[in-house]
């Protein structure tokens, strides 16, 4: 029998990750407050609350870090 070598892909990975992880947490975490500000009240609205706070954080941090050429 032949042995069969795989060869090693030269392609390396991206340091942080697929470029679509940032925008599918985002997607989701607006999901999860969306639905527990709709479906209860009390500590699901403060889950929503603290959800929708960290979300308006994360586009304020982005905002600040872009390149303003």
């Amino acid at each position: 029998m032949k042995s069969v070598r795989k060869m090693a892909s030269t392609a390396r990975p991206v340091p942080g990750g697929s470029p679509f992880t940032a925008p599918a947490w985002i997607a989701g975490l607006s999901v999860v407050g969306l639905v527990s500000a709709l479906l209860g009240d009390g500590v699901l609205d403060l889950v929503s609350w603290a959800v929708f706070s960290c979300l308006i954080g994360v586009c304020g941090w982005a905002w600040m870090k872009r390149d303003r050429r």
